[in-house]
Parts: structure tokens; sequence; C-alpha cells
């Protein structure tokens, strides 16, 4: 709980000082491959704590130490670093192991992170249409996961279709009214619709979560930068 506390409030360093101890815990109480599935989920938080190097120095590690079969989980922690460094290519590359790993342990648990990433990927590469897909059936599979309908939301305001995009990131709202990233993207999309006060409100309240945040940590840098914006066109 303290580990997504700090990492919602941008506080990534703090998060993974938790992150250390819940998987020093778990290493005592669960069987390797699940303290592996762990460890590897977690790679992408050193990314944003801008900490690029740790990142790599660990699923290199891993994947020097790991014999088979759990070497066949290590394109999962490549896609994690991928994802998070925006880098298309390369995820698309280890979502390949991924489906591997999938097939081999018929470990359909994890279409989920797949569907999520490709969504991911067709974000980065601007295929926001193809996007929304992979998101949708993530969704299917995932139904009370807030997090898809932001990223829905997002897509669909990057297309124009504001009110698609309003709707989607309303139902994210209504569960995390606080969470920063959702009123972070719904306040880009009252900034669309030329509702700069409204826009303001809820970047406000992003704000407010992520004070304390890394310097690091880009969504609060860039939630800065638009009030800055929004504040001297206002």
């Amino acid at each position: 709980a303290f580990e997504s506390f700090y990492e919602e409030k941008g506080e990534i360093n703090k998060a993974l000082e938790y992150n250390d101890l819940r998987l020093a815990m778990t290493e005592k109480i669960a069987p390797p491959a699940a303290v592996l599935l762990q460890k590897l989920q977690s790679l992408g938080k050193y990314i944003k704590a801008g900490r690029d190097e740790v990142a790599f120095q660990t699923i290199g590690t891993l994947e020097a130490q790991l014999g088979p079969p759990f070497n066949m989980f290590v394109p999962l922690g490549y896609l994690e670093i991928y994802l998070e460094l925006g880098d298309a290519d390369n995820a698309e590359k280890a979502i390949v192991g991924v489906e591997t790993l999938i097939q081999a342990f018929q470990a359909e648990i994890l279409r989920p992170w797949v569907l999520h990433a490709l969504g991911k990927i067709h974000e980065v590469r601007g295929e926001y249409e193809e996007a929304i897909i992979a998101y949708e059936k993530q969704l299917e599979l995932e139904p009370t996961n807030t997090k898809i309908n932001r990223g829905i939301g997002r897509c669909y305001r990057n297309i124009g279709e504001l009110e698609k995009a309003k709707e989607y990131l309303n139902k994210a709202l209504k569960i995390y009214p606080f969470e920063p990233l959702n009123n972070y993207e719904i306040a880009l999309v009252y900034s669309d619709m030329g509702k700069r006060e409204e826009a303001l409100e809820y970047l406000r309240i992003a704000l407010e979560v992520w004070k304390d945040a890394d310097q690091a940590y880009k969504p609060a840098k860039r939630a800065l930068d638009k009030l800055t914006e929004w504040e001297s066109t206002s």
C-alpha cells in the first residue's frame, strides 16, 4: 500500500524503497516464479525515477543468472522497461518473447499485459484507433481496471473525439476522483474544448497530489508546464 501511495504521488524513489521491502518479504513466502514476476513488473519504476541504468543492470543480471524455464520470463522485464521509455520497436520485440512464454506455460493470465502493451505501442506510434481496440480488448478481461479507461480516453482526445474522451475519463474519475493522471488527462480534454477554467481546476488537483513528486517524474513536470502555459494565456 505504501508503494502504491508514493507511486501515485510521483515519489518514485520512495515507492522503490517499499518495493524492495515487499520483494524481500515475498522471497520468504512465495514460490520462485512469483518472486521473479514481481521483480520484472517493478522495473518500470526505475525508468520513472530516472534510473534507467539500474533497470537495465537489474534485467541484465537476471538474464545472466536465470536458466530454463525461468529465463523465459525475462521478456516481461524488457517489455516493462521499453514501454516506460516509449520505445515502441523494442517493446514490440519483447512481446514476441512474452507470447512464447504464454504458450509454453499456458499463462493466459498474462494476456491483459500483452494487450495493454499493444495499446501503448500503438499510442507511441500515433495509431490511436488501433490503440483503442487493444485497450477495449484488455477492458473485456479486466473490467474493473480504471487505468484502461484512462488510456481509452487519452486516445479519443488525441483523435479529437472529446466527448468520448470525457466519457471514459469520467468513468476513471468516478472510482478514483483524486488520481492525478486521471485529473491531468481530463484537464487536457477541457482545454481542447476551450473550457480553460474547468481545465485548470482538474490540473490543480493533479498538481496538489504531485506537490512532492521527484524532479525526474515526467508527468508532474508536464503538468507544471501546462499550468504555466495556461495561466499565462488565461
